[in-house]
């Protein structure tokens, strides 16, 4: 990425082709980052990604508590059914999803989409954190409730700060996977100042199908940096997540 980013459109299509270019310029970089309003569509890739990450993990950490740590009727139904909800292709969803939002008013708007992220993320955060709410040892929650402290007030004042690893991997995730979402963005939005990054980087395809290589790789390094800065950030805790499922 960074080696074609640095050629000039001749030194693309030099034969052998260059690792190192010999005359390295900045000028894709350059002509990228004009070709479009490419701070707006990262403020709002941002607004996006950071509102999943809230609304997701509002809806899905008190689902996948309630599931884990409370015994009601359909419990095994709704768990059996979120697990289900993984094995379906995304892109089944968006006819009937986004028939719903556009009869309440909600496509091309960053709100629809965030809530269509949420539930498109819905299950796999629940299924994770669910996970985790099972391993939490239940003493301390009995001796709250003996104590008679009201359960909204155990969840919010025991059980959460006990999940907060886990629900720190969930929003990784979350973030990760909003941002680099392509397909239910550009269904969802429909005006050229909406479009989020991922949806920016294809305007560099010209006629043909062909694709201003330079520029593409340019400003992909630098879509590519936030999440590369947060993997490093947090590169234990994201493989952890992997690898371990719920050993935090």
């Amino acid at each position: 990425m960074v080696s074609t980013a640095l050629k000039t459109s001749q030194a693309l299509s030099a034969f052998p082709p260059e690792i190192i270019p010999s005359d390295p310029t900045l000028q894709p970089t350059i002509t990228a980052l004009t070709s479009g309003p490419w701070v707006q569509w990262f403020v709002n890739t941002f607004v996006v990604v950071t509102g999943t990450v809230i609304l997701e993990l509002a809806v899905a950490t008190p689902a996948a508590y309630a599931l884990a740590r409370r015994d009601f009727l359909g419990e095994r139904l709704i768990y059996v059914s979120i697990t289900a909800f993984l094995m379906i292709p995304p892109q089944i969803l968006i006819l009937p999803v986004f028939i719903q939002f556009a009869q309440l008013h909600l496509t091309g708007t960053f709100v629809g989409l965030m809530v269509a992220y949420t539930l498109l993320f819905s299950a796999f955060v629940t299924f994770l954190l669910s996970g985790f709410f099972q391993t939490l040892p239940s003493d301390v929650e009995d001796a709250a409730r003996i104590a008679g402290i009201p359960e909204w007030k155990i969840f919010l004042k025991i059980v959460l700060p006990l999940a907060k690893p886990a629900i720190g991997i969930a929003a990784i995730f979350v973030f990760v996977f909003a941002w680099n979402e392509f397909f239910w963005a550009l269904v969802f939005l429909d005006d050229r100042v909406l479009y989020t990054i991922s949806i920016g980087l294809t305007t560099f395809e010209g006629t043909q199908g062909q694709f201003a290589m330079n520029r593409l790789m340019a400003m992909s390094i630098l879509t590519s940096l936030p999440v590369l800065i947060l993997f490093a950030l947090t590169q234990e805790r994201f493989i952890q997540g992997i690898t371990t499922g719920y050993d935090f």
